[in-house]
């Protein structure tokens, strides 16, 4: 859509600036020149209007090294499609303080020209609340997942040992030991389900199917995941490893969500791999596409159960090495949160030989 002059009233678009906290501004494509900036401008970038008067390509040094080129591709997509367009970057002001600007652009056609009215925020406390929370999250889900795994066992093996002590004590024929050993019993078996039932209402919360993108960086924030399961217990029987092509690597993701579909895929390869057993990550860039392989040389899946994997089938269900439940709808979800990111999934796998998952994203 093209905005003809009649459709924007400039002279209120300057009045409402004047005004405002966030930065207003008018850029002449053809001059490569600003016509209006506003004062709370000069307070977001740190730079007086004079010399951005002056030099417009002092903003440009300003942007942070990383987002160099995705400003670039904004640019020149916005002029592409000629629609109103929003984008995130970050810039870095002259004592070396990093900023997340988010700016509303509008390409306009006016008097024969075209000009891109726009609003830029300082969206940076913001940002940095809303990472904070993200990672929260994705600690907490990690955390619950760790916690299941090194709480099952011992609990597994109370319950067992109570049954054994209980063979024990019928003989004495000591009805108060019997109601004890299968309270013991009972405890247990009830925490073991409490600890699953919690993983899997915590998975389908996070999972509900409505995704926020933003842009985000991958390694880092896998590699943050991984980094937990190391720290933790599991990696005295696991061995967990991460690699990628590429130091860093920015999409538009649903970091909380997406961060919850690797934690599943990790928890089921600690499930079906035997101890002393690895479980990896790799990413890899493709440059219009990304793929995360998370892999195992664990029991595999059985061929019978590969055509149902994804469905949300009870018969493709099926319990760990160590009795772990599966909870039904985990792989169902982990497909939907990935074809909502316009993605794909799919796994190889070979019995006895590992398994492996691939999920591929767009750029």
């Amino acid at each position: 859509m093209i905005y003809e002059k009649s459709s924007i009233n400039k002279e209120l678009f300057c009045a409402i600036g004047e005004h405002s906290v966030d930065a207003y501004f008018i850029y002449k494509i053809k001059d490569h020149k600003f016509t209006y900036l506003n004062q709370a401008f000069e307070q977001i970038w740190e730079l007086s209007l004079a010399e951005v008067w002056q030099s417009p390509e002092l903003l440009i040094a300003q942007v942070h090294i990383e987002d160099k080129e995705h400003v670039k591709d904004c640019y020149e997509e916005c002029l592409e499609e000629f629609k109103p367009k929003k984008y995130e970057f970050r810039i870095c002001v002259a004592d070396g303080t990093e900023k997340h600007i988010r700016i509303s652009i509008y390409p306009l056609k006016w008097e024969d020209e075209i000009i891109i009215a726009g609003i830029a925020e300082d969206n940076t406390a913001i940002k940095h609340n809303k990472i904070h929370i993200e990672q929260i999250n994705a600690r907490k889900n990690t955390t619950l997942e760790i916690l299941s795994h090194d709480l099952k066992e011992p609990l597994g093996m109370m319950k067992m040992a109570a049954s054994a002590i209980e063979n024990e004590v019928k003989e004495t024929g000591s009805d108060y030991m019997l109601k004890l050993l299968r309270f013991i019993q009972d405890m247990c078996e009830r925490n073991i389900l409490f600890i699953r039932s919690l993983i899997n209402y915590e998975f389908l919360k996070s999972a509900e199917i409505e995704i926020k993108k933003e842009r985000a960086e991958l390694v880092s924030e896998i590699r943050d995941v991984l980094q937990f399961y190391k720290r933790s217990r599991l990696s005295d029987v696991k061995n967990f490893e991460f690699s990628s092509s590429v130091d860093k690597l920015y999409l538009n993701i649903d970091s909380m969500k997406f961060l919850q579909v690797i934690n599943n895929l990790i928890s089921n390869s600690i499930k079906f791999t035997a101890d002393g057993g690895y479980i990896k990550i790799h990413i890899e860039d493709h440059h219009t596409k990304v793929l995360v392989t998370v892999s195992d040389n664990g029991i595999g899946i059985p061929d019978h159960l590969k055509p149902h994997l994804f469905d949300k089938l009870h018969q493709a269900l099926r319990p760990g090495l160590k009795g772990e439940e599966s909870g039904g709808l985990g792989m169902g979800i982990i497909k939907a949160i990935v074809e909502l990111h316009r993605g794909k999934i799919w796994f190889e796998s070979e019995e006895n030989a590992g398994t492996k998952f691939f999920i591929e994203l767009p750029k």
